[in-house]
């Protein structure tokens, strides 16, 4: 026997119950929204309760048909809620009746998410397209569960957080993991869980060899696991640095193949073997969307684990199409910060820098240069902004400036790493950057080699 998708005694005895004790409305309205009601004439009653409440009056048949006089068909709002009114069953059984309407109306939902996917489906879209559209229509479905409030009483949750508390005091609390840069970790204290952390540079400043970095460290130092999104380069490639990097081999030479030297062989092996040891993922499909990034990192974890997750980059990723891009790529910075939330681990998102950096003196960008949208910015909870001065000296030799833009749970500010372009890597600051005095007194403008007052060639 076939289920109905929607149950009208429910909604009479839900709208009886209101009307036997008004005082209910406010529970009611948290858990049965106006979409959940089937029934056209009892959706338009209960949107009249909800205005009569809204406007503080009192809540009966009469007041409440003062907000809405007739039904859609032309019937009489007070004829049908002296009805409901009539039927009542009482109070007790609320509860029930609210929950078997959610219930239908989520119902409804799949049947619909059904259909679409089945549409789809006709369309002779991409069967992984297909599959993830209908992983994210019934990601997006609310939750059944009653039993749980959506609010917390805070003394509920001062355990929890003392206890944290005395973990860090005493050492025991588990640490964000390593960004393989040790004074990057000072200022960020790690890569989090449930941290969306944006990695943002102009062209060529070394964001994905950062980015990349950090999978590549988790995964072959920490014994973790790592997924990487690359939207611009092949995995071929992306391995081809991997091994570069692990095994200080120059890129040039891996790319060229007929150039390898002798020496470079054990080289190769030896990050060969680190690699094949590694839980280190790779996902290069083209046409990349937010809902399938969602269902390969959901799969994944199930699958191997997860503790981080690299997407090279935002921009490259496909929007919904039909709108603004802004619009589209704020809606899809959002989606990264609520996967870092939903799988409980780190989401490394690289962006591009607009042009405004250039036209400064100091050339140094700012958490507002993220290029498309303002909202990544606004969800990162750690931005980190890579910065080369090619004009300088020290720029030209590989110095590079990691700015801490902002950081929720540490510290604004900044770290020398020094780029080893063709091991394709970050290496710790070997030289001496200028003192806080120096930097403090004007004397010294960071990473250009030049000091104020004085022209370029001198």
């Amino acid at each position: 026997m076939s289920r109905d998708l929607h149950s009208i005694p429910a909604e009479h005895g839900l709208l009886g119950a209101i009307f036997v004790d008004p005082s209910l409305v406010d529970d009611i309205a948290s858990k049965v929204s106006i979409e959940d009601i089937y029934a056209e004439e009892n959706a338009v009653l209960y949107q009249a309760i909800l205005d009569c409440h809204a406007a503080g009056d009192l809540i009966n048949v009469v007041t409440v048909c003062e907000y809405r006089e007739w039904l859609p068909n032309g019937d009489s709002l007070l004829s049908h809620a002296a009805q409901v009114q009539m039927n009542a069953q009482g109070t007790s059984s609320w509860k029930t009746f609210a929950r078997v309407i959610r219930e239908r109306a989520i119902l409804r939902k799949v049947v619909e998410a059904a259909q679409a996917i089945t549409e789809s489906a006709r369309e002779n879209l991409p069967v992984a397209e297909i599959i993830a559209s209908g992983q994210q229509a019934m990601a997006d479905l609310r939750d059944l569960d009653d039993g749980e409030p959506d609010y917390h009483k805070v003394s509920d949750i001062l355990t929890t957080v003392i206890d944290a508390i005395d973990s860090k005091f005493t050492g025991n609390a588990p640490k964000g993991l390593s960004s393989s840069v040790p004074d990057l970790d000072k200022l960020i204290r790690g890569l989090r869980p449930g941290n969306m952390v944006v990695i943002a540079g102009l062209p060529a400043s070394g964001k994905t060899i950062l980015g990349v970095q950090m999978a590549q460290h988790v995964t072959t130092q920490l014994a973790g696991a790592g997924l990487v999104f690359s939207l611009e380069m092949s995995k071929e490639e992306l391995v081809t640095r991997n091994i570069a990097s692990l095994g200080s081999v120059d890129l040039t030479r891996l790319d060229e193949g007929d150039t390898l030297q002798d020496d470079d062989w054990p080289k190769i092996t030896g990050a060969v073997d680190k690699l094949h040891k590694a839980r280190l993922y790779i996902s290069d499909q083209v046409g990349m969307t937010v809902a399938r990034i969602r269902s390969i990192a959901r799969q994944c974890q199930r699958r191997e684990g997860l503790d981080v997750i690299v997407v090279d980059y935002i921009t490259l990723i496909a929007g919904a199409g039909g709108q603004n891009r802004t619009l589209e790529v704020g809606k899809i910075s959002t989606s990264l910060k609520n996967l870092a939330k939903e799988l409980k681990v780190p989401v490394i998102v690289l962006a591009q820098l607009n042009r405004g950096p250039t036209n400064r003196p100091d050339k140094r960008p700012r958490p507002s240069d993220i290029r498309d949208s303002g909202q990544i910015e606004q969800d990162a909870d750690v931005v980190i902004l890579v910065h080369r001065d090619m004009e300088s000296e020290e720029g030209k030799n590989g110095v590079t400036e990691l700015i801490v833009g902002k950081c929720r749970h540490g510290k604004q500010g900044t770290c020398l790493v020094q780029q080893q372009g063709k091991f394709v890597r970050f290496v710790p600051f070997g030289g001496k950057p200028p003192s806080d005095e120096e930097v403090e007194m004007g004397r010294v403008l960071k990473f250009t080699g030049r000091t104020k007052g004085r022209k370029d060639h001198e």
